[in-house]
C-alpha cells in the first residue's frame, strides 16, 4: 500500500468540504489491504481533519 498516494488523494477529495465517502475511500484503496495498512491510513485522515461521511447526501 502506498499511504502517500492514497493521502494525496484523499485530500484532493476533502479539500472543499473536509469528507470523503467510504465509497470514495474504498475506490482509493487496493483490495489487498492488510489490518495494519488501514489503521494506518484511518490515523491519517484523522490527523489530517479529514473526516468520512456515509454517502454524498449527507451533510
Amino acid at each position: 500500500m502506498d499511504l502517500q498516494k492514497i493521502m494525496a488523494k484523499a485530500r484532493d477529495l476533502a479539500k472543499n468540504s473536509g469528507t470523503i465517502t467510504f465509497e470514495q475511500l474504498n475506490g482509493l484503496c487496493p483490495n489487498n489491504m492488510e489490518s495494519e495498512d488501514i489503521t494506518a491510513l484511518f490515523r491519517a485522515l484523522n490527523a489530517e481533519g479529514i473526516q468520512l461521511k456515509d454517502d454524498e447526501a449527507e451533510s
